[in-house]
C-alpha cells in the first residue's frame, strides 16, 4: 500500500511481467529505474541499476538549431559513425518482446531499450539521409507534410513541433520519427536525439494527429530535464557496444546553466496533524532519504531538496504524502473527522413553484423536455435575439456551446424542427430550466406548441393550435398562485408583433408569450407551420407573497347571466373590459365570460364586436331582478365612458 497499484501478473516465457497503474504525476515510474528505485525505498534494499559511463568527445557545432527554446528547453545529438546494423541480442529482444515491444534491429532497439530501462524518449537517425547533416527544432509550416515510420502520411500545422533538416520535417518531435531518415540495414552513420520538448504542446500535437507513441506518452507527463543526458549517455554507450561504431562528436543546446533547486520546509507537528501517527526527524530523514531526498533537520523543522527526477514535489503535503507512502498506506489510523453539524434552513419553496407547474402543464397533455444550458451564436441570431449580452465561455468545447443561454427558446425551436424533420409536426412541450446573464442565473419555464390542437380520429376538422391555446397556459400557471395575467404589447423581433403580448402580474413583467415570426421560423427551417411559444420568468412568480387556498362552498342560491354586446376600439385588450367589470361588479359579480369576437362589415372601421356574459350570483341569498339590473347597468356605464364603447 504505497501508491502503485499491481493491475496484473503474467507470465511471459521465462518472464514476468507486472502491469503497474501509475498516475499522472509520476512520470518517473515510467520505467524499470524508477520502479525499482521505489521498491528499494520501500524495502530498504539497494538499487543496482547500471553504470553509465560520461561521454567524453568533441563538441560539434552548428548541428543542432532549435527556432524557439520553449517549445525545446534541452537537445543533445551525438554522432557516432561507422556502425553496423544487425539484430539485437537475445536478452534484449526477450526483454522488449516481454513489454509488448516488437524488436527491429540492434539501433533502434537500444532506444527503445533505454527509453523503458530510463523513461527518457530517444530517436535514431540515419545522417548521411539528413539534407545539410543537421537539426532543425521548429514548428511546422503550412501545407507541410511527413510520412511517419507507420508508413501513414501525416498533414501538419503551425500548432505542430518538428524536428527539420535544411529542407524539410523529419520526424514528429517527442511523438514518432518519419520513415524518410529510419534506421536500416543500409545505415552507416547514427545521429541519436535526446531532448526535452514543452508537455502541453506534445500533448495538443498527440490530439491533433490522431497519434500516440510510447515516446509522446511519456512527454505529454513531462520528463525528467536531468535525464536527457543521463539516457543520452546509457544509449551511446550501448550503441557503442552493439554496432562497433566509433564516436564522431556531440552538441548541446540547452534553456538552463545549472540545476534547479526546490527546498520546501515540513514541520514534525504537520507530518503528525496529517496522518494522525507520531514520528521522529530522524525516522523521517531516513524514510525520506532512501526516496533520493535530500533532508536537513533543525529541530522539528525539515528542510528538504526533492530529487530531480521528482517534479510532482513542490510543497510540503507533496512531502508528507511521501512519508505516508514509506509507512504504508495500510498501516495510517482510518479515524472520522470531527465534524461540527449545523443546521441549515432550505426554502422549499422554489422546487415547490417549479413541481406545480410541471404538474400543470402534464396534466394539460404537455410533454417536459431537457435541453443544454448552451447555445451558439447563430442560433441566437437565427432567433433574432442577437442584442442579448449572452454570458460567453471562455474555453468552449466545440462553437455549438459558446454561449450560456439568455432565453429557452432557441433550445426549443432547436428540438421542434428535429422532431419535425422526423415527421412529428403536432408538438406540444415545455423545459424548466435557467436562463444565464452578466449578473446571474434566473429560473424559467418555456412552452412551445405547434401543428393540431389534439389528433381525435372522430372528428373531420383537423384545427391548428393558436395564441389562445398558449394564453391558456399561461392564465392556469398564474391563477394557480391565487394571481390573474393581464396583458400588453411586446416588441420583442423574435415573435410576429400582430400576435404577441408581455404577461404582467400586478403591472410586473413577468414573461412574454407570442407567435413565433417568419423570418425566425425560416431561420430554422421550419417550413408550413405556425409556433406559439411562451416564457414565464419564475423568479417574478417566485418573488410573489404565498396564498393559502380555502374552501368555500357552492352557493345554494340560482345566479342571474346578462350577456353584453360591445363595440370598441382594435387596440383596447379584453383584460380591460374584465378589470372594469371585477371593479364595478362587487361581490355579487361572480364572473366575466368571453363568448366571442366579431370583426366583419357591420362593425364600424377601427371598432371590433366583442360578446361577453357576466354572471351575478350571492352565496347568502336570492338575488332581485331590480339590484342585479343596477350592478349591470353601472358596468355597462363605465366601459361607455371610460372605453368610448359603443352598446350594440
Amino acid at each position: 500500500m504505497a501508491g502503485l497499484e499491481v493491475e496484473s501478473v503474467e507470465i511471459n516465457g521465462v518472464d514476468t511481467v507486472l502491469e503497474i497503474e501509475i498516475t499522472p504525476n509520476r512520470p518517473d515510474c515510467l520505467n524499470i529505474l524508477g520502479l525499482a528505485r521505489e521498491i528499494g525505498a520501500i524495502t530498504g534494499k539497494t538499487v543496482k541499476g547500471p553504470k553509465v559511463k560520461s561521454v567524453k568527445t568533441s563538441s560539434l557545432k552548428k548541428l543542432i538549431h532549435i527556432e524557439n527554446k520553449k517549445d525545446c528547453s534541452r537537445y543533445i545529438g551525438t554522432l557516432i559513425r561507422d556502425v553496423k546494423i544487425s539484430d539485437s541480442p537475445a536478452a534484449m529482444k526477450m526483454r522488449l518482446n516481454s513489454l509488448g515491444i516488437n524488436a527491429i534491429n540492434n539501433a533502434v532497439d537500444i532506444t527503445n531499450f533505454v527509453l523503458m530501462e530510463t523513461g527518457q524518449p530517444l530517436h535514431a537517425f540515419d545522417h548521411d539521409k539528413l539534407a545539410g547533416g543537421k537539426i532543425i527544432v521548429r514548428r511546422a509550416k503550412a501545407g507541410e507534410s511527413i510520412v511517419t515510420l507507420d508508413g501513414v502520411e501525416r498533414k501538419l500545422d503551425p500548432a505542430i513541433l518538428v524536428i527539420a533538416d535544411s529542407e524539410k520535417p523529419v520526424a514528429i518531435a517527442g511523438i514518432m520519427g518519419g520513415k524518410g531518415t529510419e534506421i536500416t540495414s543500409e545505415t552507416k552513420n547514427i545521429l541519436l536525439e535526446s531532448a526535452h520538448f514543452d508537455m502541453g504542446l506534445i500533448r495538443r500535437a498527440c490530439r491533433s494527429l490522431g497519434l500516440r507513441s510510447d515516446s509522446s506518452y511519456r512527454f505529454e507527463r513531462n520528463v525528467n530535464f536531468e535525464g536527457v543526458l543521463t539516457g543520452s549517455d546509457r544509449a551511446i554507450d550501448l550503441l557503442l557496444q552493439l554496432t562497433g561504431g566509433r564516436l564522431s562528436g556531440r552538441e548541446e543546446v540547452s534553456v538552463r546553466s545549472k540545476k534547479i533547486v526546490t527546498k520546501i520546509k515540513v514541520t514534525i507537528a504537520a507530518i503528525e496533524s496529517l496522518l494522525g501517527v507520531e514520528v521522529t526527524a530522524p525516522k523521517v530523514k531516513a524514510w525520506l532519504a532512501r526516496l533520493g531526498f535530500t533532508v536537513t533537520a533543525k529541530g522539528e523543522i525539515l528542510t528538504v531538496t526533492p530529487p530531480n527526477n521528482r517534479a510532482d514535489i513542490g510543497q510540503d503535503v507533496d512531502v508528507i504524502e511521501e512519508i505516508a507512502r514509506m509507512i504504508g498506506f495500510n498501516h495510517l489510523p482510518s479515524k472520522l473527522p470531527l465534524i461540527k453539524t449545523t443546521n441549515i434552513a432550505v426554502d422549499k419553496r422554489p422546487r415547490e413553484i417549479k413541481d406545480k407547474v410541471r404538474r400543470i402543464l402534464t396534466a394539460g397533455g404537455i410533454d417536459e423536455i431537457i435541453t443544454h444550458n448552451m447555445i451558439s451564436s447563430r442560433s441566437l441570431t437565427k432567433t433574432n435575439m442577437a442584442d442579448l449580452k449572452p454570458v460567453r465561455i471562455y474555453n468552449p468545447l466545440n462553437q455549438e456551446q459558446e454561449l450560456m443561454r439568455p432565453s429557452l427558446l432557441p433550445s426549443m425551436l432547436q428540438v421542434a424542427l428535429t422532431n419535425i424533420n422526423r415527421g412529428q409536426k403536432d408538438l406540444r412541450f415545455f423545459e424548466i430550466g435557467k436562463r444565464y446573464f452578466i449578473d446571474g442565473e434566473k429560473e424559467s419555464v418555456g412552452i412551445l406548441l405547434t401543428g393540431r390542437r389534439t389528433h381525435d380520429w372522430r372528428s373531420s376538422k383537423k384545427e391548428a393550435v393558436e395564441i389562445f391555446d398558449i394564453k391558456g397556459l399561461v392564465g392556469r400557471i398564474c391563477q394557480s398562485f391565487g394571481v390573474n395575467p393581464t396583458y400588453g404589447p411586446t416588441e420583442r423581433a423574435s415573435y410576429d408583433q400582430a400576435c404577441a403580448a408581455t404577461i404582467l402580474i400586478n403591472g410586473k413583467l413577468v414573461g412574454t408569450m407570442g407567435k413565433i415570426d417568419k423570418k425566425v421560423l425560416n431561420n430554422w427551417d421550419i417550413k408550413n407551420q405556425d409556433v406559439y411559444f411562451a416564457g414565464l420568468h419564475l423568479e417574478e412568480i417566485l418573488a410573489l407573497p404565498s396564498k393559502a387556498l380555502k374552501y368555500q362552498p357552492i352557493s345554494e342560491f340560482p345566479a342571474i347571466v346578462r350577456d353584453v354586446s360591445l363595440a370598441v376600439k382594435k387596440e383596447i385588450p379584453y383584460a380591460k373590459i374584465e378589470e372594469i367589470c371585477v371593479k364595478q361588479g362587487g361581490d355579487i359579480l361572480k364572473s366575466v365570460q368571453f363568448i366571442e369576437q366579431y370583426l366583419g362589415d357591420k362593425i364600424q372601421s377601427g371598432y371590433k364586436g366583442l360578446v361577453f356574459s357576466c354572471q351575478y350570483q350571492s352565496n347568502a341569498r336570492t338575488l332581485r331582478e331590480e339590484e342585479v339590473t343596477t350592478i349591470h347597468e353601472r358596468i355597462l356605464q363605465s366601459l361607455i365612458q371610460d372605453l368610448s364603447a359603443i352598446r350594440r
